[in-house]
């Protein structure tokens, strides 16, 4: 039991013999709390960004990267990594002004459409971010397949042998199969990182719609 379950149970339990806690401290709690849970989803989201700047910057060295980078297209990676970026910043703007408004909201009512925008921006966000890397990772295997050396040179030995048809079918399989099981993973996490902080501000929007009535 957390302390706003303490304090509702405490206040229940004295209702009607000496008004300990007050409707306005539950609010108090309740403001507090949703703030806290907002700051932490601008916090998950500032870390992100650096997460994924970082992640750029260690593996500028491997393989994979000296292999995307010989092909000379760096007109398309380049700006794929800029827009990453901006989509994240973008979101880390409105997660702090979300956080700004809860922050000074002093009524039950504006601080439930602060908490409903707030649940409205995570949700685009997470949308934003796995469209964004289903264009990647489909913009990624088509540059693949016109520029990688390897692949060119298994496309024309099985036009020579007559599997064309046959080598098609394979690598769009594999490369739906792989978008698939990238997309779910990122997916998973997404829901499993800002997911829990959105099931506590979504308690706080309901807790707060009892004492709106």
């Amino acid at each position: 039991m957390d302390a706003l379950d303490k304090l509702k149970s405490d206040w229940k339990k004295n209702e009607g013999k000496y008004p300990r806690f007050s409707e306005k401290d539950i609010y108090a709690m309740l403001h507090k709390r949703s703030s806290s849970i907002v700051k932490w989803i601008l916090m998950i989201s500032v870390l992100e960004f650096i997460f994924w700047l970082g992640l750029s910057f260690l593996l500028r060295d491997s393989s994979q990267v000296k292999k995307v980078n010989s092909f000379n297209i760096q007109y398309i990676t380049i700006p794929l990594e800029v827009i990453n970026y901006i989509i994240i910043l973008f979101f880390v703007g409105v997660f702090y002004k979300n956080y700004k408004k809860i922050k000074v909201t002093d009524n039950v009512r504006n601080l439930m459409q602060n908490i409903l925008h707030t649940k409205r921006a995570v949700t685009y966000y997470i949308f934003s971010i796995i469209i964004y890397m289903l264009i990647s990772i489909i913009t990624i295997f088509i540059l693949f397949f016109n520029y990688d050396p390897d692949l060119i040179k298994l496309v024309h030995e099985s036009e020579v042998n007559g599997n064309l048809a046959k080598f098609y079918a394979i690598y769009i399989s594999l490369a739906l199969v792989g978008t698939a099981v990238i997309l779910l993973v990122f997916w998973l996490f997404y829901k499993l990182l800002y997911g829990l902080l959105l099931k506590r501000l979504h308690r706080n929007y309901e807790e707060l719609k009892k004492l709106d009535l």
